[in-house]
């Protein structure tokens, strides 16, 4: 199964799509279990790791070339639904 998820992958970056597809399902799905417990100052701090986060991995990955562009998009698009489901969460409690 690995070795199709590779051949697949291939043409999105490789083993570094495949790497940052899963940090970013599973730091989500984190997220939404524990966003309840999470006080609203950890929350925003949430929003600016995620952007510390995710900014370096998007610049490695262009520098890897265009063969690794969807390597960039995806920790992109990870930040921006990370970033409105705390500030969702944070005007849901004020």
């Amino acid at each position: 199964m690995l070795e199709s998820l590779r051949a697949w992958s291939a043409p999105y970056g490789g083993d570094l799509f495949l790497w940052v597809a899963t940090l970013s399902i599973v730091s989500y799905i984190a997220l939404c279990v524990f966003k309840p417990r999470l006080a609203a100052g950890q929350l925003r701090r949430i929003i600016r790791l995620g952007a510390l986060v995710a900014l370096p991995l998007s610049w490695l990955a262009i520098q890897q070339g265009e063969n690794h562009l969807a390597a960039a998009i995806v920790p992109l698009v990870w930040c921006v639904v990370t970033g409105i489901t705390c500030a969702r969460e944070i005007a849901r409690r004020n």
